[in-house]
């Protein structure tokens, strides 16, 4: 059976001169179609990605057989354009386009099986549209066309002043096109009418939307900041939640505690409305945030006293330097010379504390420093004792990893997948809360005492659990000796 020209076989074929066009497609499809060795398959339907998270682009041969011998490229609209390119186990940097440099990840995992996801993080406005995924070996070629819709980011919502007997609550969304709406709802669905809505555009053409509510005592419960896009069909929401102490006394003072009091919880899709990822849960009200911190009005000490928490320099990868106390952290460009032990982290710029734990309540402080660029990313939180240290790790509880990752301006939970976070600002300070007895992990802004985000169910599997520190360019992170300040 005769196939179809391809994609990338006709932007060959127009950049021939026309006397040599067809001479050489109809040799070129007789070569790579006629055998019908490789047959690449894609998702079949548009892939949605939120602006700042990381997306997979699904594509694999069918049947299943070993890809890691073939020469695969990801490449958007033009033959040109090329977002990733391997071939015989190498990735080739030499024809990527800018815009995706240092943004891409091929699944090296898969391969093997016949799988060529492509990871793309930190995803930006203009990765919306069609890529195409093509695989050729010596006398055979195919490809499979992904189609990625990127909306705009997440609803980010915040405090704003003391108002007509309630507080202003303040939504705003970026990177959106054509306008959204902007809606609110309360716990029962019921929609809210905004008392000031406002909208921008910037040089891309990217709109941010802004509204406002008046939340008042009759408001009480969950509230929901909900922003539409009428071409993607699509939600994107975040909620809070007020607390009945917030409206005991409505008088302006009380805005400065509304942190308190207040708690925001993750956003969600239309797809699974009101829904948090397997293993998380919302966090509990002030006093019930961190496992040992005393739940008294007045501000009492820990009943639990802080862990002092030292670095494991056997763990630490080769680009990260230690204080010579062991208690701060900062990654360096140059490679150390350090023994390659099965301890040590060789790709992820990991290091464990030393510290170990199996049963009880610990909580310790981390404070993140250095210079916040373009490029500036950091994780903390625990991690099993048996962790994976060799190669490519997938940062998540499935690996035995509970933490929150810092990602330029953008906090997130690394649960599967990544849950964004609505925090503004962004703490430089996080509480790291375990509780081996309940089997939780939490993390808690320690300037408010507001819970950032709690793991639950966290399976320890008759394992210790060890501090785990991530870090990327220019992060440093430092272990505090703190206590807890009254508010």
């Amino acid at each position: 059976m005769q196939h179809a020209p391809t994609h990338a076989q006709l932007a060959l074929c127009h950049s021939l001169p026309i006397n040599l066009r067809w001479q050489n497609l109809t040799s070129s499809l007789c070569l790579l179609h006629c055998p019908a060795q490789l047959r690449v398959v894609g998702p079949g339907q548009p892939l949605t990605a939120t602006v700042g998270q990381d997306v997979v682009l699904p594509c694999h041969l069918s049947p299943q057989r070993d890809a890691r011998t073939l020469e695969v490229r990801w490449i958007r609209d033009h033959i040109s354009e090329t977002v990733h390119h391997y071939r015989n186990g190498e990735d080739l940097y030499g024809e990527q386009m800018e815009a995706y440099a240092g943004r891409t990840e091929l699944a090296r995992d898969g391969l093997s099986a016949g799988s060529l996801d492509l990871r793309i993080t930190r995803v930006r406005p203009s990765d919306d549209g069609r890529f195409f995924c093509t695989v050729k070996n010596a006398d055979a070629y195919d490809e499979a066309m992904v189609d990625l819709e990127v909306s705009g980011a997440d609803p980010h919502l915040s405090l704003g002043g003391y108002e007509a007997g309630g507080i202003r609550v303040l939504c705003r969304s970026a990177g959106w096109y054509p306008l959204p709406q902007l809606l609110w709802r309360d716990a029962r669905g019921q929609h809210l009418p905004s008392v000031s809505q406002t909208h921008s555009q910037d040089q891309e053409g990217l709109f941010e939307i802004k509204g406002a509510i008046i939340v008042t005592r009759s408001m009480e419960g969950s509230l929901s900041c909900v922003v539409r896009s009428s071409r993607l069909q699509q939600e994107r929401e975040s909620s809070l939640h007020i607390a009945a102490p917030f409206f005991l006394n409505a008088q302006p003072w009380m805005v400065a505690l509304a942190p308190v009091f207040v708690l925001l919880a993750v956003s969600v899709g239309l797809e699974v409305p009101h829904l948090l990822p397997r293993g998380a849960a919302p966090g509990p009200e002030l006093g019930k945030a961190c496992p040992g911190l005393s739940s008294a009005p007045d501000g009492l000490a820990p009943s639990v006293p802080a862990v002092k928490v030292t670095l494991d320099p056997d763990t630490a990868h080769p680009l990260l330097v230690l204080s010579e106390d062991h208690r701060s952290v900062r990654w360096e460009s140059t490679w150390r010379k350090v023994p390659s032990t099965p301890e040590r982290f060789d790709i992820r710029c990991c290091v464990l504390g030393r510290e170990k734990f199996k049963e009880g309540r610990h909580w310790w402080e981390v404070e993140m420093e250095g210079e916040r660029g373009k490029h500036y990313w950091w994780a903390v939180g625990v991690a099993r004792a048996s962790v994976k240290r060799k190669g490519e790790i997938n940062m998540s509880p499935d690996e035995g990893i509970w933490a929150v990752q810092y990602d330029e301006g953008q906090l997130k939970s690394l649960t599967s997948p990544p849950t964004p976070l609505s925090l503004s600002p962004v703490p430089t300070r996080i509480w790291v809360c375990l509780d081996c007895t309940q089997g939780q992990v939490s993390f808690i802004n320690p300037d408010n005492w507001v819970k950032i985000f709690t793991f639950t169910e966290v399976s320890l599997k008759w394992e210790t659990i060890r501090p785990w520190f991530w870090l990327g360019t220019n992060a440093q992170l430092c272990l505090s000796d703190s206590t807890p300040q009254i508010l």
